[in-house]
């Protein structure tokens, strides 16, 4: 990377990069992304946190610039990009780069809309800032290794202000000078813990959200002369060592800039739920379908997790067992493999503090055991392995190496609409349903992003 920053790196990227350079095919797994990332902002719509989050942004006095979705009112654009954003994640239904263990649209699309609205830019320029955020995000969260996680942050809420900042910049068109001082400043905002882990309490859904909302002061700092550290990312205290405690290998996922699109691997999630359970969930849906045996005939279910899996949806496991919100029900593998054999499938409806008073789930939850096992792991991917054990002493054992929607599992774009229109009918009429997908996909066709805002609105 020679002798500049990677700050400058991600500058030069950021404000260089031409629509028409961008692949066809990059193109398309864009609109399939920003479809589901709309259908399950729309989901969340009447979920309690983003209410509250809502009316605390409407609260607030500011500048008519963006608007909140689902509503016909505006405010400026970092309490918009907060409120909205909180609606993306807030079902952790969005979509997640597996590699990176990263969750990139929420705070890439949320503020490219919000920005672009202010700025009233063309489709084609809010596309490509959308891909500027997806492809910075994507190659962070790649250099960190995973190791986020392992400290107890969020990925996700570290990287936002970050991916937000170089979004947004492309859209405002600031200097590269003004970037490199707003990627230093969000250093400062790049905070997210994960004890919500423990107690299934709401802050994640605010991550991406308030990452995105720190980026947007920042910029507005940074163009008024505020300074920033040039070396936010690879300083002796920098965020790579004072987070994670190295600085070998930062550089390697940007050799490509530009040239190899990782966004392209982001995939979309089929369960609201964390993408580590996903794998486990098919496994049990599978050998439920192919072999015919009730609860009570089970003596244990035995589950073999990564040790970085496990520590988020398996520790502590009394907590694990018996969550207490819907949020830590989403990051319970008994909870959630439990629920798919009884129902047969793992639904927004499924995630419910009514469904744990349910005495067979709370029996099931009993029979199933957590195994941290660094031999069923795939680096780069959240596998599942899963074996049953039944009383009279038949034993059915179900692997998933990749999980679906990857490129060694893909899924068909006919998945993702039918994600879309069942997340999306949750609050807009039928009509409304399919006229955002007719904008969605033909997104350059469109003058600006307000056709799409107003086929969002629920109120």
């Amino acid at each position: 990377m020679d002798n500049i920053t990677l700050s400058e790196k991600l500058a030069d990227f950021t404000l260089g990069l031409k629509f028409e350079d961008i692949p066809k095919e990059v193109l398309e797994h864009s609109k399939l992304l920003i479809m589901d990332t709309l259908g399950v902002s729309i989901a969340s719509y009447d979920l309690e946190h983003a209410r509250i989050v809502r009316d605390a942004v409407m609260g607030l006095h500011g500048l008519s610039e963006s608007t909140i979705w689902g509503t016909g009112t505006r405010t400026n654009m970092a309490d918009a990009v907060l409120a909205n954003a909180a609606l993306i994640h807030g079902m952790d239904y969005d979509d997640t780069h597996v590699a990176g263990v990263v969750h990139p649209s929420a705070s890439v699309v949320s503020t490219a809309f919000v920005v672009g609205e202010k700025t009233k830019a063309n489709m084609d320029e809010i596309m490509t800032a959308i891909i500027v955020g997806w492809e910075c995000i994507v190659r962070l969260a790649l250099a960190a290794k995973g190791a986020f996680h392992d400290r107890g942050y969020h990925a996700t809420g570290i990287l936002a202000p970050f991916a937000a900042a170089c979004t947004a910049g492309r859209l405002l068109k600031v200097s590269k000078g003004t970037l490199i001082n707003t990627l230093g400043l969000c250093g400062s905002q790049a905070g997210a813990l994960q004890e919500f882990l423990h107690d299934g309490s709401w802050v994640k859904k605010l991550h991406p959200g308030w990452g995105a909302h720190g980026a947007i002061y920042s910029l507005m700092m940074a163009e008024r002369g505020f300074k920033g550290p040039q070396k936010v990312f690879e300083g002796e205290f920098g965020l790579w060592q004072s987070h994670l405690g190295f600085v070998e290998g930062l550089t390697e996922n940007f050799s490509d800039f530009g040239e190899v699109w990782r966004m392209s691997e982001i995939t979309f999630k089929l369960y609201p739920c964390c993408h580590f359970i996903h794998s486990f969930i098919d496994c049990i849906l599978k050998i439920k379908a192919e072999n015919s045996f009730s609860p009570d005939d089970i003596q244990k279910i035995e589950c073999r997790i990564g040790v970085r899996g496990s520590k988020i949806v398996c520790e502590p496991i009394e907590a694990k067992k018996r969550p207490t919100t819907e949020y830590g029900m989403k990051f319970s593998l008994p909870y959630i493999v439990a629920m798919a054999f009884l129902e047969g499938r793992v639904s927004p409806a499924d995630i419910d503090v009514a469904q744990i008073k349910r005495l067979e789930v709370k029996a099931l939850i009993d029979k199933i055991h957590c195994i941290a096992d660094e031999a069923v792991d795939v680096p780069g991917h959240f596998p599942g392995w899963v074996k049953v054990h039944l009383k009279n002493g038949q034993e059915y054992i179900e692997e998933q190496k990749y999980e679906r929607g990857s490129r060694a599992n893909p899924i068909k774009n006919e998945d993702v609409i039918t994600k879309y229109r069942q997340c999306a009918a949750i609050g807009l009429p039928e009509n409304r349903v399919e006229s955002l997908l007719n904008s969605i996909n033909n997104f350059s066709c469109l003058s600006g992003i307000e056709e799409i805002i107003s086929n969002m609105v629920m109120e």
